[in-house]
């Protein structure tokens, strides 16, 4: 089997669940978060200024350096039967005009909205932001600090999932003491 390299940078489609049962959505380039209501309407939308970034051909070469590390032939179990898949080469990624501003979110057991964007280069290393459904922004965190867990708990638990030198995976977990609200 033979799979594309696929286009990088597109808007991806990420959703988590708020407590009163209303989706926190993002689905754009720009900074926009939409709440999508029980009915399915947009019951809010909470934005900040801050523009994508235009790719440019060091960010297209970053991605492919970060694609080459990625890409292997592998071999798939599918309903029993092996399957070997061999992936495109880095040359044949294509990119979308812009870096989107966010690429995931979250929502904690307190209905904070954590927000990851974009690093500069176009990997995963950006700040974090923190907002409330209300749309109140509560802080920035840095790429260096505090990162969105792997699973939020009750009264400000957080796990993360780390793996050390031999691979082997640990769960350190954590209490988040404070976020206040900045301004």
């Amino acid at each position: 089997m033979y799979r594309a390299a696929g286009r990088a940078f597109e808007p991806r489609l990420q959703y988590d669940l708020l407590t009163d049962g209303r989706l926190a959505l993002i689905d754009s380039i720009g900074y926009r978060v939409k709440l999508i209501g029980l009915d399915g309407t947009v019951t809010g939308t909470i934005e900040r200024p801050i523009a994508p970034l235009r790719v440019d051909d060091a960010i297209m070469e970053a991605e492919r350096e970060r694609y080459r590390e990625r890409e292997a032939s592998e071999v798939v179990s599918s309903g029993g039967v092996n399957v070997q898949v061999e992936w495109e080469g880095a040359e044949g990624r294509t990119f979308a005009a812009e870096l989107p501003v966010l690429y995931a979110l979250d929502v904690d057991w307190d209905d904070r909205i954590w927000l990851e964007r974009w690093g500069p280069a176009g990997d995963d290393d950006g700040p974090t932001d923190v907002v409330t459904p209300g749309g109140n922004y509560i802080g920035t965190l840095p790429p260096d600090g505090l990162r969105t867990p792997d699973a939020f708990g009750p009264d400000g638990l957080m796990a993360y999932i780390e793996r050390d030198e031999m691979d082997v995976q640990t769960v350190r977990v954590v209490r988040l003491i404070a976020l206040e609200p900045q301004g």
